[in-house]
């Protein structure tokens, strides 16, 4: 799988969340001049509450800054563009 085979189900400011295939659930952030995006594994529950969580920004970064510190699973970026399988976790 690539990055352009994710599935963007919910958005946000710069950032939404969805799915590559049936079961990995992704964050996507854009990033750098060219809003590049990168995509980092969550659950289904973080999905679920994409919305809550997602307006954190107003009162703190706490949800937002965890799931930003775990592995980039894909990317836009030159030689990041196929899903790395072996950085997904069981969450």
């Amino acid at each position: 799988m690539r990055y352009t085979d994710y599935i963007r189900l919910k958005t946000g400011r710069y950032q939404s969340v969805g799915k590559f295939g049936d079961d990995i659930y992704a964050y996507e952030v854009l990033t750098g001049i060219a809003d590049t995006p990168e995509y980092h594994q969550i659950s289904k529950e973080e999905f679920d509450l994409f919305e809550s969580w997602s307006q954190e920004y107003i009162t703190g970064l706490k949800k937002l800054y965890e799931i930003i510190n775990r592995p980039v699973i894909c990317s836009g970026y030159l030689g990041r563009a196929e899903l790395n399988t072996s950085l997904l976790r069981d969450i």
